[in-house]
């Protein structure tokens, strides 16, 4: 039914703004269809289009897809007119024949002539072949601004070209050093760039300052199985997004200083370091993940995750750190919790976190070692405790009862479920495959008493589990097998 208050005919489309033509130039941009974000934009097309898109199987062919390309000619004419990003992958395969490479790149120089308003180019890079010819054929709009990726170690001398022919924002490589392991000259001397985003992969500490030195405007810095030592104050200053990923060579203390001097970070990535109690309070830190640090303690957790060390925290990801036992959590504002295959983690610690965090949203408890923690949360709406293997039927049942907003709950693979209490007036998907001592009347009680139910996975149990597939709601799926 249509709300009585929906009026009875919507109004008129405002007159379609004027595009102009290749070349032209003007002082206000119209508007795009590419203005609108990622979701919107799916929302139109499916709302377009979205009957016609639709398959049925893994190697379908969509004959619909013809109807597609006739009747939306225009929107096609106008995302090429109006498409403001160009991804390129060298394995895409549109050359042929001996002279392949340099007929890829022309055909691609034609493909991209067909957005004049092109502001950006993405390049997914295997091949130093193609490359070498991308260097020297590549034919872009001025002032376009370039991300390439390279899963192939650049020598100076091509890394200094890429940063002189085009305007590139964004870089990751494996920078190429002699056999002793040093850096060359021209590492020392590259060219000043406009880069924002870095990433460094299996490289010297000389070759991430001479980087540095050319990056003033640098936001965003991965440093990946590399060596560093240090990072410049003017660098530190601006950046808001630090990654750093096996970095063995730091003691704590050194990254614990080195971390607190990016003052303004909004994000911190910290995997596979030696570490097991670093100190820092960044007052715009938002997202902290340090994962596969097996060394962590609880008393570097709790010092982290403190809200008097960093007060704006809501995203956490602590997954792999499997020396955590109880490590203190209550932070008011955190949203989100991943602390998967953190094996010894106790249901106290979780329990109490449940209890201090007042504005969790999303849990990932995925293989933990919880038995009879009692969740509570209000604000919660996705819980994922799969593979954790001593979940008891009680917890289960006391979490469906206090979390009154729970929508999404991932019990798979929990083998000691047998009849818990499945009741939730607002729950709309649940997975329970492969909790092979669950009973038939569990699920019975789960179609029961879940009314707003939509998805349900049951398979690998043992019972007769298509008997739910026949009896169930016809809005709600239910998942008896996978094709593996």
């Amino acid at each position: 039914m249509l709300p009585s208050s929906r009026p009875s005919a919507c109004p008129a489309w405002p007159p379609p703004e004027f595009l102009p033509q290749p070349g032209a130039v003007s002082s206000t941009a119209p508007w795009s269809f590419l203005d609108l974000t990622a979701p919107i934009r799916s929302q139109v097309c499916f709302n377009l289009v979205g009957d016609l898109l639709c398959y049925s199987g893994a190697n379908e062919v969509n004959l619909q897809l013809s109807i597609v390309r006739s009747t939306c000619r225009e929107l096609r004419d106008q995302i090429d007119e109006e498409c403001l990003t160009f991804n390129y992958d060298d394995t895409c395969g549109w050359g042929s024949g001996p002279s392949r490479d340099l007929d890829e790149i022309q055909l691609l120089n034609n493909r991209i002539k067909r957005h004049p308003r092109l502001k950006y180019f993405e390049c997914l890079i295997r091949s130093a072949a193609k490359f070498r010819m991308l260097l020297e054929e590549l034919q872009l709009p001025p002032q376009t601004r370039c991300s390439f990726v390279f899963e192939f170690k650049v020598s100076a001398q091509y890394a200094e070209q890429l940063l002189k022919r085009f305007c590139v924002r964004r870089l990751s490589l494996m920078p190429e050093e002699d056999a002793q392991g040093t850096a060359s000259r021209i590492w020392k001397a590259l060219p000043d760039a406009s880069l924002q985003v870095l990433c460094l992969r299996s490289c010297s500490d000389e070759i991430v300052k001479s980087f540095f030195s050319v990056s003033p405007k640098l936001r965003s810095l991965q440093v990946v199985d590399s060596r560093l030592q240090g990072i410049p104050n003017n660098i530190c200053e601006r950046l808001n997004s630090l990654s750093l990923t096996g970095i063995t060579n730091l003691p704590d203390e050194q990254l614990s200083k080195l971390i607190a001097a990016c003052r303004n970070l909004r994000s911190l990535y910290i995997a596979k370091c030696h570490i097991s109690h670093v100190s820092f309070a960044l007052p715009q830190l938002e997202l902290l993940s340090v994962t596969h640090c097996r060394q962590l303690t609880d008393q570097c957790a709790t010092e982290i995750l403190s809200p008097a060390n960093n007060p704006r925290l809501r995203f956490v990801d602590l997954s792999e750190c499997r020396s955590l036992t109880a490590p203190t959590v209550e932070h008011p504002e955190l949203e989100i919790a991943w602390l998967m295959h953190c094996p010894q983690l106790t249901g106290q610690a979780v329990s109490a976190m449940f209890r201090a965090c007042t504005s969790l949203t999303a849990v990932n408890l995925v293989q933990s070692s919880i038995e009879n923690a009692l969740l509570a949360s209000t604000s919660l709406r996705t819980l994922e405790l799969t593979t954790s293997q001593k979940l008891a039927d009680r917890a289960v049942t006391h979490l469906l009862e206090h979390c009154p907003n729970l929508s999404f709950l991932d019990v798979g693979h929990c083998c000691q479920l047998v009849e818990p209490k499945l009741a939730h007036p607002f729950l709309e998907t649940i997975l329970l495959s492969f909790c092979v001592n669950l009973r038939e009347s569990a699920v019975a009680g789960l179609f029961d008493n879940c009314p707003k139910l939509r998805y349900v996975e049951i398979a690998v149990c043992m019972f007769d589990m298509t008997k739910f597939q026949r009896t169930c709601r016809p809005e709600c799926t239910v998942v008896v097998n996978f094709d593996f």
